[in-house]
């Protein structure tokens, strides 16, 4: 199992890897994620992503045929989940996004 581990006080995390790990986890007071998985190979497990932040939201670019879990919890932001049709086999990518101010935008 790796992971991707990100800490700031300002600024989030960019990442577009060619081969994602098994979990990305962001922390920040000021910032969020972009996370580009489009063209990366995922692990047969899956991926999960955690942003935790006071502002800041989370970006994320899936591969087509993907299946998406979203949980989030954010006071002021919304949730935008732009997929096509995934496959019931296709490799999970999980999202959890906590934080005061920003939303959620996964797409394929």
């Amino acid at each position: 199992m790796t992971s991707t581990r990100q800490l700031a006080l300002l600024g989030g995390f960019r990442e577009v890897p060619s081969a994602a790990t098994d979990t990305y986890v962001v922390g920040a007071l000021i910032g969020g994620v972009n996370l580009d998985l489009g063209g990366a190979v995922l692990p047969a497990g899956g991926v999960t992503i955690t942003k935790v932040s006071v502002v800041g939201g989370a970006h994320v670019r899936v591969p087509a045929g993907c299946r998406v879990e979203v949980q989030a919890f954010n006071l002021v932001g919304r949730k935008r989940i732009l997929l096509s049709r995934g496959d019931e086999h296709g490799p999970l990518v999980r999202v959890r996004s906590w934080g005061l101010f920003g939303g959620v935008h996964v797409e394929d």
